[in-house]
């Protein structure tokens, strides 16, 4: 009989989580799972875009916390992204009255995608932080809490998931984005707006989804949105202001979808 005691089991889940978190930093695994700068893309680089396309009119594209109550996984993949952004845009705006029902409705999901550890050990501290108006932190709590969900993700081994995820945080981001261009357009603000290849690979990655994804007429109608925007792109010239416009209600309309009934 084999007595394993508290010190030595204690010792073998330390290097058990170890070896978890070098896989989840080794390129050849993160790629093999569909996990990149792509599908992961830094929260970093969103702060920094919407830092650089300020003033965000943030009465405009601001959108109450709601229940998600649906039998689709791949809608709560999505949606979840979007709360991501809504946390970006909390950060952005300094506005703290929507913090406790995001936080709330993040670990919701995040059950349901299998995630919840991941989230929940978060929460609370951004709650914390956001009662304190300690944006800065709240700020750097968020990239921290993205680092926790793609490590979690990692392990889920569900590609599918690993790139909805992320296309709800970019439409998420691209709406705010648009929407900050059509108040104050400048052609040097529009070509923020210019994200070809990120489309592109989204529409890739949707397009060689599984048939039991593929075929919702939620990700069918995705997919034709996104390819009306594709349209948008198709010269090199920046984005006039009736384009930016067009982005904004193309990117407001998805998100209405997802996170509608």
């Amino acid at each position: 009989m084999l007595l394993i005691t508290a010190p030595a089991l204690i010792l073998a889940l330390s290097l058990k989580a170890q070896d978890t978190d070098n896989l989840t930093k080794d390129e050849d695994y993160r790629e093999e799972l569909g996990v990149n700068d792509y599908t992961a893309p830094s929260i970093e680089k969103l702060f920094n875009r919407l830092d650089s396309l300020k003033p965000i009119p943030v009465n405009d594209v601001t959108r109450p916390i709601t229940d998600l109550n649906t039998a689709d996984r791949s809608k709560y993949a999505l949606s979840f992204g979007v709360l991501i952004g809504d946390g970006f845009l909390d950060v952005e705006s300094q506005q703290n009255k929507d913090i406790e029902a995001l936080g709330r409705e993040l670990i919701r999901r995040a059950k349901i995608l299998g995630v919840e550890q991941r989230v929940s050990r978060h929460s609370s501290k951004l709650l914390e932080l956001a009662k304190h108006d300690d944006w800065q932190h709240l700020r750097r709590e968020l990239i921290v809490t993205q680092a926790d969900v793609e490590a979690a993700l990692l392990q889920i081994r569900d590609e599918p998931i690993v790139h909805l995820l992320s296309l709800g945080g970019w439409i998420r981001g691209l709406q705010i984005e648009a929407a900050s261009v059509a108040v104050k357009y400048s052609p040097e603000r529009a070509k923020a707006l210019r994200d070809t290849d990120l489309l592109d690979y989204y529409l890739d990655r949707l397009t060689t989804l599984p048939s039991r994804l593929k075929r919702s007429a939620l990700i069918q109608k995705i997919i034709v949105q996104l390819q009306t925007i594709q349209t948008l792109y198709k010269d090199n010239s920046v984005l006039t202001v009736s384009q930016v416009s067009s982005l904004r209600d193309s990117s407001t309309a998805m998100l209405d979808w997802i996170e509608g009934p």
